[in-house]
């Protein structure tokens, strides 16, 4: 049993005969359109479809349920699919993909017993998937799906889909979207105190899963060049993080500080910190001013922090425009860096000056350099905060130089680019939808 949803096609008589497909293989959820990876596919979907590409995403049977027997698709991203295709399951008259492996079920009865205990106060490691390659008898359960449909092009989504890859028995270009590499992370966390709830691998195991790729597609410009001299034969871009067009104001209004976060590990120490470093030094210089939190990321501070003097917590904000422009200063005081800080380009790209520690700049190489206050330390952090706020000229300069030079060093236009030049396999053939 398959679920299979697909989307009207027309066709175009002007259009070559054949429609270029890229299938996209993925091994979890796609609800959350708020994380760091669900916003990173949001933009590789909005360069594919600009690239002309019909996209198909095939799931992992089991993989990509987790721990819960069933699951959606965000609106954002189901706008940008043509065709979903998910074996083992099937699509229930509200829209949910429904599992029907016995083994899908199994996993959430023992998260239900976990969510249990921790509820009442024991402190269970409920590991995520994320990082884990597919058993070889799911791989060839996936396989199966995706031979059945040829495409121009055939992406994994995180190395650790790559292994599927070798499965194809099609003719295609091969490609992987990095979010994170993935290698890396456990050191992060580590090193930031986190605990590590996903699975490890070494590097050179994560080199292995992505070497038979033709392209690599990376969220982050400091991965791409660690990585790229060790699959020489792919050819590698950068996906830089995008954002809506947004309509922000002026200066008008007193200064406001912002933090843009969603629930996250890494950005709740960021958030911390910040309320217990860095705030104080700012709200005893300049008790008029206020910091602002919006995002998901509210919810989970402690009643303490979200008290403090001048604190107040957002949640969740419908349109960002309405807290961006040349009266706002973000900040990203990140203690933890795995891929790129998307919250940085959020805030250049709402015409906001920002206050960054290094790590949050890692991912963009050096391309923001110069539109980013760069920080080091909590004494200087907040007196770069001060001196924006207190300084009308300096601030009001530094957005207008943003506004002007962001979105054009945040374009994707190389990623499109490989994307519109991809062959077309012979393999591939049009027809109507099923």
């Amino acid at each position: 049993m398959t679920a299979h949803m697909t989307k009207p096609l027309t066709r175009d008589d002007n259009a070559p005969a054949a429609p270029r497909w890229i299938n996209i293989l993925v091994q979890r959820q796609l609800e959350d359109i708020s994380s760091g990876n669900g916003a990173y596919l949001d933009t590789f979907l909005k360069a594919a479809k600009a690239a002309g590409l019909n996209v198909r995403v095939i799931f992992a049977p089991w993989h990509s349920f987790g721990n819960r027997p069933w699951a959606r698709i965000h609106p954002r991203l189901g706008e940008k699919i043509d065709e979903i295709v998910w074996p083992g399951a099937v699509l229930s008259a509200d829209g949910r993909y429904v599992s029907l492996a016995p083994r899908v079920w199994v996993r959430f009865a023992v998260r239900l017993v976990l969510e249990a205990q921790r509820r009442v106060g024991f402190k269970p490691l409920i590991r995520s998937y994320l990082g884990r390659p597919l058993a070889l008898v799911e791989r060839q359960k996936l396989a199966g799906s995706v031979n059945a449909f040829p495409a121009a092009l055939t992406l994994a989504e995180y190395s650790s889909m790559g292994p599927a890859l070798s499965h194809i028995t099609y003719s295609t270009a091969r490609s992987c979207l990095m979010h994170d590499l993935l290698s890396d992370r456990a050191t992060r966390f580590r090193a930031a105190g986190l605990p590590v709830d996903f699975h490890e691998v070494s590097f050179d195991d994560e080199i292995r899963w992505i070497e038979t790729c033709d392209s690599l597609v990376f969220a982050s410009a400091n991965e791409l060049k660690k990585v790229s001299a060790q699959v020489p034969r792919a050819r590698s871009v950068w996906l830089r993080p995008d954002a809506p067009d947004y309509t922000t104001g002026a200066a008008a209004g007193p200064v406001r500080i912002v933090f843009i976060g969603t629930t996250h590990g890494g950005n709740a120490l960021s958030l911390d910190h910040f309320i217990d470093h860095i705030w104080p030094i700012i709200h005893a210089r300049r008790p008029g001013l206020t910091f602002e939190i919006a995002g998901s990321i509210g919810k989970g501070l402690s009643p303490e922090r979200a008290s403090a003097p001048g604190v107040r917590v957002l949640g969740r904000v419908e349109n960002l425009a309405d807290i961006g422009g040349q009266g706002t200063i973000g900040v990203a005081p990140t203690m933890l860096a795995t891929g790129v800080s998307i919250k940085v380009a959020e805030y250049l790209l709402l015409g906001m000056t920002c206050v960054a520690y290094p790590l949050a700049l890692e991912g963009f190489g050096d391309v923001l350099d110069d539109l980013v206050t760069c920080v080091q330390t909590p004494d200087a952090f907040a007196q770069a905060v001060l001196e924006l706020a207190d300084r009308d000229d300096l601030r009001q300069a530094k957005a207008s130089q943003i506004a002007a030079q962001a979105r054009s060093r945040l374009s994707n236009t190389e990623v499109i680019d490989l994307l519109s030049e991809t062959p077309l396999p012979l393999a591939t053939a049009w027809k109507p939808a099923k």
